[in-house]
């Protein structure tokens, strides 16, 4: 790819002057996990740096109204859990992977490319981590494919796993890396709705084009009560107030008892249910400190908004997760996170050139 930005935290994309954003192309940099973090939207991530080195992230990307496409490399080793996009089929195709990398507690680099509908991911990533993202609209999907294609798509999403040989995912990543060149490219391309349109459409068609699913007579696979209750736990903790969450109203709300539920996210995310609320809690509270202002905002006013109370233990789980006093984090300069991959217009409805953008309500 072109060298597009080297400046650590920054973002750099290309838009035409005083045009209508349908699309982005850019680059992000990044050395700080906690920024990283913070512009990774449409994903919730938890970033937890597990090797000594040095933390650096970069992603080279494309982001239209359905669809968002990056190339993303890692400098050192992390834990990630996730809530990954709502509405969206996020799949990794490998350009560098290393012999511990991790995904869902499996090794699934091995035999394909690792997928999944949305809900609450586990990966570990090793250094030199190197891979292709692509995060599709399931409406987008189910417009586009056959009957048959979107029941093959369930099967292999339920199993997490799309079985692909070795030759499939290089010229798989190579078909990915020249559209995204292709894009950055020809940035003006990207003010032109049937242009877009055209992108979201090549990148299903020739997925699926490429890769092997499952024969058509196969089914999704009823998941067990278990990745079931998991599963409905997980959506809501993603629209619930965290503060106001048990684990008897989440296993309510999972229809599965208490025990069930601490084995489930046990096994998905090696945490138990309000482990993983209080990890999403801390992490939030740390992306807002990191974006304070000293002086202005005070650790106690950040905490208070977010609903912490107990400041001394909340000082003692903060230090023990970063490895750093929450005023530590505050008083670190912070450059700005500058326009993120995902636009917030990308989901609501607008007309162009007197068309009518695509950008499915899911």
């Amino acid at each position: 790819m072109d060298d597009l930005g080297k400046s650590n935290g920054a973002v750099t994309q290309k838009i035409a002057a005083g045009a209508v954003p349908l699309a982005l192309v850019g680059v992000q940099e990044t050395d700080d996990p906690c920024h990283w973090e913070r512009v990774s939207e449409p994903w919730e991530v938890l970033a937890t740096p597990v090797s000594a080195g040095r933390f650096h992230n970069r992603k080279t990307f494309l982001a239209t109204p359905n669809c968002i496409l990056y190339e993303e490399s890692f400098a050192s080793r992390l834990r990630v859990r996730a809530l990954s996009p709502e509405g969206m089929l996020a799949l990794s195709v490998p350009i560098r992977w290393g012999g511990g990398t991790r995904y869902f507690n499996r090794p699934l680099q091995e035999r394909g490319l690792p997928l999944t509908l949305p809900g609450a991911v586990e990966a570990m990533l090793d250094a030199g981590q190197q891979h292709y993202m692509l995060l599709i609209r399931l409406t987008l999907l189910r417009s586009l494919l056959g009957e048959s294609q979107w029941t093959a798509l369930e099967v292999v999403a339920a199993r997490r796993c799309l079985v692909a040989p070795a030759i499939t995912r290089e010229r798989l990543a190579l078909w990915l890396g020249g559209l995204l060149n292709r894009a950055h490219q020809a940035p003006a391309m990207l003010n032109h709705l049937a242009a877009v349109q055209a992108l979201e459409e090549e990148l299903v068609q020739g997925l699926f084009e490429a890769l092997r699913l499952p024969a058509d007579q196969e089914r999704p696979e009823r998941a067990s009560v278990r990745r079931r209750g998991f599963d409905r736990a997980v959506e809501h903790i993603r629209r619930a107030e965290l503060t106001r969450l048990s684990l008897p109203s989440l296993s309510a709300a999972a229809g599965v008892s208490p025990r069930t539920l601490e084995y489930a996210f046990q096994e998905q995310l090696g945490l138990s249910p309000l482990g993983f609320v209080r990890m999403l809690r801390l992490h939030g509270l740390r992306r807002a400190l990191l974006a304070g202002r000293l002086g202005v905002s005070t650790v106690t006013d950040v905490a208070h908004h977010l609903g912490f109370t107990q400041l001394g233990r909340l000082a003692q789980e903060y230090c023990q997760a970063f490895g750093e006093h929450p005023s530590a984090t505050l008083a670190r300069p912070f450059r700005g996170d500058t326009t993120k991959f995902w636009i917030p217009a990308f989901s609501q409805a607008r007309k162009v050139n007197g068309a009518q953008t695509r950008h499915p309500q899911d």
